[in-house]
């Protein structure tokens, strides 16, 4: 099957020709591929091939019910056929229902509300209802929800501002603040964590890093008038040995925990982080990675309760013995 560009062009003005005038001469379809290519000439056998793979080359999928009348050219036995409109197969209609469906328990989410509108199209233009029973489309996954969406009007203008390189200025309201703060940002990355919205940036005043949690704000961010700070700013590289959305100015250490059999399995199931390594013990599980301790391993490390001990660093340790106490202090 041809795969180069100019193949491709020429399908689609044959298709073009044939949509806009019902019918087309051979003339007509040479003339307007050697106008949209910008050729002197395109053969008639290489017409005769390109209307050829798109009548019968699976590869290509068109299957275009293209005929030929012996006075007037080239016409389409369906004329509401056009290689613009495809149709599925049994599986890719599976596929695209099963996503529509997955797609549809975000309806209700801002960021999301574009999109629905887009595969609901999609869906239409495939006949989904018509040949599929309605009870198919009905929700077979929930995913899990915030009940509230704070901060999600302000991720469309900072993606563009992320996406054009501009910097944003915006009010802040940390939940320790009696006021909130005006802050400046090159923006960088937008993600989410435990349901939260988060925009990490260059503080274009401290000169550092920060995380900003999208709840928080208290007005939409605003584009101003300064040099973008571009620093090369990597996602994996970032986030490499972090639990969380924070990730602190730090060095990873090697963190040692030790399960309960019962309790270890989840944990191989669902890895605390992607260093992970398990040891099996005859009554317990070791589970060693090297990240940097942070709040949010210090919290899954207390949701575990008696499941869970720290063997090592000596910090961490000494710092969820701190929490137990104060949680039994009367």
């Amino acid at each position: 099957m041809p795969t180069n560009k100019e193949a491709l062009i020429r399908y689609r003005v044959i298709n073009r020709c044939i949509k806009d005038f019902t019918y087309a001469t051979k003339e007509r379809l040479i003339r307007s591929c050697e106008e949209a290519l910008d050729k002197s000439s395109v053969s008639d056998r290489t017409l005769y091939k390109d209307i050829q793979d798109m009548k019968d080359d699976d590869r290509l999928g068109y299957r275009a019910p293209i005929k030929r009348h012996p006075d007037k050219g080239y016409y389409y036995e369906d004329p509401e056929y056009s290689i613009d409109n495809i149709p599925l197969n049994e599986e890719e209609v599976k596929a695209l229902s099963f996503a529509a469906t997955m797609l549809d328990q975000f309806r209700n989410v801002s960021i999301f509300s574009t999109f629905t509108g887009a595969v609901q199209k999609v869906v239409e233009a495939v006949n989904i209802r018509r040949i599929s029973k309605e009870e198919d489309l009905l929700p077979f996954i929930e995913f899990e929800q915030s009940p509230v969406d704070l901060g999600q009007q302000y991720i469309e203008p900072i993606i563009l501002a992320i996406k054009e390189k501009k910097v944003i200025k915006f009010k802040y309201q940390k939940f320790s603040a009696d006021r909130p703060y005006t802050h400046k940002v090159h923006p960088y990355l937008l993600k989410q964590y435990h349901n939260r919205w988060y925009l990490i940036g260059w503080n274009h005043d401290l000169e550092e890093i920060f995380t900003f949690c999208l709840d928080r704000f208290t007005g939409s961010p605003e584009v101003i008038d300064l040099p973008y700070h571009g620093i090369g700013f990597n996602t994996r590289e970032y986030y490499k040995s972090v639990i969380g959305i924070i990730a602190p100015m730090q060095k990873p250490v090697k963190v040692v925990l030790k399960f309960t059999k019962s309790q270890v399995w989840y944990v191989i199931t669902q890895p605390i982080h992607s260093s992970q390594k398990v040891t099996m013990k005859r009554d317990h599980a070791l589970v060693e990675m090297k990240v940097i301790p942070t709040y949010e391993l210090t919290q899954m490390i207390m949701g575990w309760g008696p499941e869970v001990e720290v063997i090592q660093p000596k910090g961490l340790k000494e710092e969820i013995l701190k929490l137990h106490k104060r949680c039994i202090k009367s």
